[in-house]
Formats: structure tokens, sequence, C-alpha cells
């Protein structure tokens, strides 16, 4: 994989957690739509067992397999110095420019720069069987149905 699909990756990071746990779900066992005397009406989606629909496990499964990847990369492979510029650049809910890492670290903007570089080389080198998955904006989905 190349550096700028892992960087894609480490910028979306926040964003696939973030559907983990509260935008895409494997499994909602009250989930009854389209069910007798349940909430909906009509015809639904094809769903699992457990009431989710397979597009909706897929995602799930491929979210959880990124953070999955991308903590256990970033944790075990990238040596302190690596990961905290990882960290702060890309995976910090404020996120830092190479600079401000340089300050906060008080290191030379240079050496933060090469510990970067050295860094996603070896992130590019962990994600090269990892597809980056779709982050689908939900303003063109409303506006499509609307």
């Amino acid at each position: 994989m190349n550096q700028d699909k892992v960087v894609e990756m480490l910028k979306n990071y926040r964003s696939y957690k973030f559907a983990i746990s509260n935008g895409i779900a494997g499994y909602d066992p009250y989930d009854n739509t389209g069910m007798p005397r349940g909430g909906g009406y009509g015809s639904r989606e094809p769903r699992l067992g457990g009431g989710s629909t397979l597009q909706s496990e897929m995602d799930y499964r491929h979210y959880t397999q990124i953070v999955r990847v991308i903590d256990a990369a970033v944790h075990e492979l990238l040596d302190d110095n690596q990961r905290t510029v990882i960290q702060r650049k890309y995976m910090d809910r404020n996120r830092q420019t190479l600079e401000q890492i340089a300050e906060y670290v008080d290191k030379d903007a240079r050496t933060i720069r090469r510990w970067h570089k050295s860094a996603l080389k070896e992130l590019s080198i962990a994600f090269a069987l990892i597809d980056v998955p779709e982050i689908l904006n939900l303003d063109d989905v409303v506006l499509r149905t609307a």
C-alpha cells in the first residue's frame, strides 16, 4: 500500500472508530421493523439472524478489522517517537502539524519529519493487504432520497 492510502486510513481512523460504536451495528436483537406487530411496515432488506442487514454486517466487520489493524500496527510496530508523531498528527481528537509536534516534544522539525516518514514507511508495509473502506457521506444519501 502506498503512503497516500496509509495517510487516508490514519486520517479516517476516528471516523471508523465512531462508526463501529455508533453508526453501524453488527447485531441488533430488538430491530423488528417489518415484522408482524413491529414498529415499521412494508417490506424490508434481507436480514441476518439477529436483525442487521447483510451490508451493515459487512461494513461493521470491515471497519472493526481496520481499527484493530491500525491500533495494533501503531502500538506494536512503531517506536515511542514514531507513535507519538502518528497519534498526534492523525489519531488524536485535536490534530497537530509536524511543527507543533516538534515544539511539544522539544525536538527539531527535521527530526519529527524523519520520524513521520519512517513511521509511514513501516505502516505502509503493515497495511499492504488491507483495503481502505469507503466512508459514505450521509449528506449525499439524504439528498438522493429526498
